[in-house]
């Protein structure tokens, strides 16, 4: 099998296994995992993000997010990320954390269920390690904390340098972490992106 019909499989088979839990409850974190993987394979990346853009963390200052065909589309019909309201059911978005080595370190995930939880708008929000043991899975309060300042594009955020946390609350949510120092920069350059 050549490596286009690869690709066409692994994107057709992503579309219609996130479509299945578009109307359910959500897919085990396993599963989810497995969607995950996918994307990866496919190299789906979202608009708007490039490979090894700016992370905010010294401990991963770089990342990449990906986005199934559903995730895809919707952005695309909104015109972009921050005009996006609501994300259709079975929109999943994947952010992948690399170290200064661009090594995989991290895996967050969040995914759209119709029936998972309406107060959180039912994202189902994911962590997992390079391998794909899970870190936290469901309704991941700090997850959402953060998530919840872009409320008006449906908890998700637009890759830097479009959309940027305020030092403050970057602080307030990894205290225990560094910032890092080129995310400050483009702090300083792109005020305008810092989020209110």
């Amino acid at each position: 099998m050549s490596k286009l019909n690869v690709v066409m499989l692994l994107t057709i088979t992503s579309c219609f296994s996130s479509i299945a839990w578009a109307y359910t409850a959500g897919p085990s974190p396993e599963a989810l995992w497995k969607e995950v993987q996918i994307l990866q394979k496919t190299h789906a990346i979202m608009p708007g993000s490039t490979p090894f853009q700016l992370g905010s963390r010294t401990v991963d200052p770089y990342t990449v997010d990906l986005a199934n065909t559903l995730a895809i589309s919707t952005i695309k019909k909104a015109g972009g990320i921050l005009k996006v309201t609501r994300y259709s059911n079975g929109s999943l978005v994947v952010k992948e954390n690399y170290n200064a080595h661009k090594q995989l370190v991290g895996v967050t995930a969040m995914l759209k269920a119709a029936k998972y939880d309406p107060s959180d708008r039912n994202w189902i929000m994911a962590a997992y390690d390079p391998t794909g043991k899970v870190l936290a899975y469901g309704k991941v309060g700090s997850c959402i904390a953060c998530h919840v300042l872009v409320r008006h594009q449906d908890l998700v955020f637009a890759p830097p340098p479009t959309q940027l946390l305020p030092i403050t609350t970057w602080k307030a949510f990894f205290s225990k972490q560094e910032m890092n120092p080129a995310y400050v920069a483009q702090i300083q350059k792109h005020p305008g992106a810092v989020v209110q």
